[in-house]
Order: C-alpha cells, then sequence, then structure tokens
C-alpha cells in the first residue's frame, strides 16, 4: 500500500511505478473485485486522503465534480438542486448509506460497467473526462472514455481527477430510471437516462440524448439512431410510439442470470417511454398522452 501526501505525490508513484498499481478510494467495487479474485494487484494507491478532488463546482457555464467527491456529498452539494435533481434519482437506488456515504464519481466511471448508475446520467449530460499525468492533462468525452467492460481510455500513468459537463438551462431537464429485483441495494436489470432539450415555446425536441446501462454491449453507451429519430420531432403519442419502435431494434441485449434477454427488452423500452415522457412535461407543463 502506498499512501501519497497528494495528487502530485501519487501520480509521481504510478509514474515510477505502472505494472500491477491500482488505485484505490474506498474501495466499495475494487475491494469486491480482489476478494473474488478478478484482479490481483501489486500495489494499491490509497487516494482517500487527496481531499483537493473532492468538489462539486459551477464555472463558466460548466459542472465540475472532483474524482473523489463521495455520491453523498455530490447530493449534498447546493448545486445539485432543480435542474439537476436527476442525481437524487440516481442516489435513491445506488445502495444504503454505508455505500453512499463511501462510493465516488471517480471510482463509479472507472469501474466502466454496466452496474454503474452514474455513467448513463453523465453520458446524456455530454460530460467528459479530466484525466492527469506527471506529464500534463487530457480531456477524453465520456462515451470515449468508457471504451469497453471494466476498460477505460486511462493509461497506466494517469489518474482520473475530473468530470465535467455542460450547464443545463430552462429549457432542458435530465431524468432517470432504475428497474431491478428490489427498490434499493440492486444491481440494474435496466437502467435509463435521458436528456430533453425542447425548441423556444415549443413541445418540438431541439435536442434528446438517451442513454441506458447496456445497448449493444455490457457497458453503458447511447441510443443513437433512437436519438436521431426523436430530434426535431414533436413529442406526442406518434412520435414517441416511432422512437420507441426504433429503440426496440437497436438494443442488442443478453440473457445472463439475473435476467432474460427478452424481459429486458420490454423493461427497456417501457422505462425509455416513462422517462421521455416525465422530461416532456416538466419542461412544457403539459400532459402528454401515449
Amino acid at each position: 500500500m502506498f499512501v501519497p501526501e497528494n495528487a502530485a505525490d501519487a501520480l509521481q508513484y504510478i509514474d515510477t511505478h505502472q505494472t500491477g498499481v491500482h488505485l484505490i478510494a474506498n474501495g466499495t467495487d475494487l475491494i469486491n473485485r480482489i476478494q473474488r479474485k478478478q484482479i490481483t494487484p501489486k500495489v494499491l494507491v490509497d487516494l482517500t486522503g487527496l481531499h483537493e478532488l473532492e468538489y462539486v463546482r459551477k464555472e463558466n457555464g460548466t459542472i465540475r465534480i472532483g474524482a473523489l467527491t463521495t455520491i453523498s456529498e455530490l447530493i449534498a452539494s447546493p448545486i445539485i438542486n432543480g435542474r439537476y435533481d436527476v442525481f437524487r434519482e440516481v442516489a435513491a437506488k445506488f445502495g444504503g448509506p454505508s455505500i453512499i456515504n463511501m462510493a465516488t464519481v471517480g471510482g463509479n466511471i472507472c469501474s466502466a460497467s454496466s452496474s454503474e448508475d452514474l455513467i448513463p446520467v453523465l453520458l446524456v449530460l455530454d460530460a467528459e473526462v479530466l484525466v492527469r499525468s506527471v506529464h500534463g492533462e487530457r480531456t477524453i468525452p465520456l462515451q470515449s472514455f468508457v471504451d469497453g467492460k471494466r476498460s477505460t481510455g486511462l493509461k497506466s500513468n494517469e489518474m482520473m481527477v475530473e468530470t465535467r459537463f455542460p450547464e443545463l438551462d430552462d429549457r432542458s431537464t435530465c431524468g432517470f430510471e432504475k428497474i431491478g429485483m428490489r427498490n434499493s441495494l440492486i444491481i440494474a436489470f435496466v437502467n435509463c437516462a435521458i436528456y430533453l432539450k425542447l425548441e423556444p415555446k415549443s413541445s418540438r425536441a431541439d435536442e434528446v440524448r438517451v442513454a441506458f446501462n447496456r445497448v449493444s454491449g455490457k457497458i453503458p453507451q447511447r441510443a443513437t439512431e433512437t436519438e436521431k429519430k426523436l430530434k426535431g420531432q414533436e413529442l406526442n403519442e406518434r412520435s414517441i410510439v416511432a422512437g420507441g419502435s426504433v429503440l426496440r431494434e437497436e438494443l442488442k441485449l443478453t440473457s445472463d442470470f439475473r435476467v432474460s434477454e427478452e424481459y429486458r427488452l420490454e423493461v427497456a423500452c417501457a422505462v425509455f417511454k416513462r422517462v421521455l415522457l416525465e422530461c416532456a412535461e416538466r419542461l412544457s407543463g403539459e400532459k402528454v398522452i401515449v
């Protein structure tokens, strides 16, 4: 175990010792993987003391969240209110108090699997990831940062330090829903996040982004064909049903020990419609009947 004094100290260490080194914050995911012998790190770099990476800030039209911000710290921030209640929707089904008090935003992103609830929300918010090494910084779109199950764009000498996304305005909103075997402490069969922006004084979709914990693989992804179908459409029964039909073709889901492919597909299509309707009604103030 190596315990750095600050972020610069951690970066210097991983730049010098790159093989077999794993970064750990509070370990809500990593410790379980070690216990199951899925990974066997030679050295753990303990990041829990790097308080400079715990923050939620609003700067120049951008929301910035430090990688070591816990879920409870995120939803307690006065910045995360009103337009950003989607994060409280995530936290409500993320886990019990012990989990949300320990799990970090960066850890959730870097775990890079379909069980990570924050990733679909951040995908539809068009988030980027800031990574740093002793040689400098890089900013990577989240949708390319998570490039495979348990795989990210991090190099062996880099550390994620922040995620950021543009502020929502009064014509945009974001919704989330998660379905599993219980109402809390669950790994999702399906989770869905939707970003919706309406045209001025209209119920026509200016922009739609749709993400699930699985689309065509075992990592969260955007449903880009469905987004294209909905963009520019008046949100009514016809357009929402048409969007759902495209989604049904776009989703390439599989069965596992939790649930069948057929069930997962039906739930995904139902949740998509529900979240989209909630977003549309929130922005327009009118009930959409489908």
